[in-house]
């Protein structure tokens, strides 16, 4: 389990000392850093077998009462964290997949990669191909297969899209 942080190029530092102070000194949560080496991006590993989705939500909580976080521009959940293979990537959405979306669900992949050589056609191809199930919608779906590519790391999540947590989105919706 980790969280994808990103921030304004430069930043970074700062967005995952922003994260780190709410997620381990506020929420009470074990966290490790990971440099990403992509400007702009952070990971925090998750130390312990909890939902970063619920963690998620304390987050959006926090804010609530603190408001908006400065540095970091958005927290994305990350169920599993590997080296980027293709074959494993596909492997790992399947399973998680196969766990969380019901036939009665719709769904898309998401495909959000950095400084790899990896096509987005060809990661969302193998990965929809083995998932025949459910519902594929593009726009509004009830579930997304996220999968963040960074570099060597890639991240997956089967997560409703409300769990990546933008502060941009969330500052619109508390000025309307």
């Amino acid at each position: 389990m980790s969280f994808l942080i990103s921030s304004q190029r430069t930043f970074e530092r700062d967005a995952l000392s922003e994260a780190y102070y709410v997620i381990s000194d506020v929420l009470g949560y074990k966290v490790h850093p990971l440099k990403s080496r992509v400007p702009g991006l952070a990971i925090l590993r998750l130390n312990e077998e909890t939902s970063p989705f619920s963690i998620i939500d304390e987050i959006s909580q926090y804010i609530q009462k603190k408001g908006l976080l400065v540095a970091c521009l958005k927290i994305v959940p990350l169920e599993r964290l590997m080296k980027t293979n293709l074959s494993k990537i596909v492997e790992n959405a399947f399973s998680l997949a196969k766990a969380k979306i019901l036939p009665t669900h719709s769904w898309k992949v998401h495909v959000k990669k950095r400084q790899t050589n990896l096509r987005t056609f060809q990661v969302v191809e193998k990965v929809a191909e083995k998932i025949n199930w459910g519902v594929v919608d593009l726009t509004t779906p009830d579930l997304e297969i996220r999968i963040e590519i960074v570099r060597d790391l890639t991240g997956i999540s089967v997560m409703e899209p409300r769990f990546e947590l933008s502060m941009v989105r969330l500052s619109h919706e508390t000025s309307n």
